[in-house]
């Protein structure tokens, strides 16, 4: 009997109802706090030093990418001859390159990185041989300068890179005397 009391009196806008109405209005504030989300937590931290190294990376050997496509696609001083070959075969070379780089970097859905961004909108389309050269000595040493504060398997992948990006330069240099 006593529980059909309650029941009529929460159901009635008894004691026990009061109270919870009373405990709702009371936590209120601490609701409306949590309901800003994740401006409550304030700004991110700062990527890890390897993040930073990865992504220059990647931008860097997206700008050789485009600056082949681009040789490759003009048809201009770049590609004459049998040259054209070769631009393919290393722009192939680094399609690879930035699949390996790219598949490293686990970022979330927000950022995209569709677009070339700084070095690689920077991509000149008529490129010389000897310009290749430089752009491929440069990406190596850069990459070689970078290995000391790489987790070990990052490290290993950029020295891999950085020695086949060597190896263009003597490559180039046969095929630009090959003309």
């Amino acid at each position: 009997m006593a529980d059909d009391r309650q029941v009529a009196g929460l159901a009635a806008g008894g004691p026990a109802r009061r109270a919870l109405l009373v405990a709702s209005v009371a936590a209120l504030p601490a609701l409306l706090t949590a309901c800003r989300g994740i401006q409550a937590l304030g700004t991110p931290p700062p990527p890890p030093a390897d993040v930073v190294t990865l992504r220059d990376a990647i931008e860097h050997e997206t700008a050789l990418v485009a600056s082949y496509a681009a040789a490759t696609a003009s048809g201009g001083s770049a590609a004459q001859g049998g040259q054209a070959a070769a631009l393919a075969a290393v722009l192939a070379d680094h399609r690879q390159h930035l699949a390996q780089l790219s598949s490293r970097l686990v970022e979330p859905a927000a950022r995209s990185s569709a677009a070339p961004t700084g070095a690689a909108s920077r991509s000149r389309v008529n490129m010389t041989i000897a310009q290749l050269e430089h752009a491929e000595q440069a990406a190596s040493d850069r990459l070689i300068a970078q290995l000391a504060g790489l987790p070990p398997a990052l490290a290993q992948l950029f020295a891999s890179i950085a020695a086949s990006e060597a190896t263009h330069v003597p490559y180039l240099r046969a095929a630009e005397q090959g003309r």
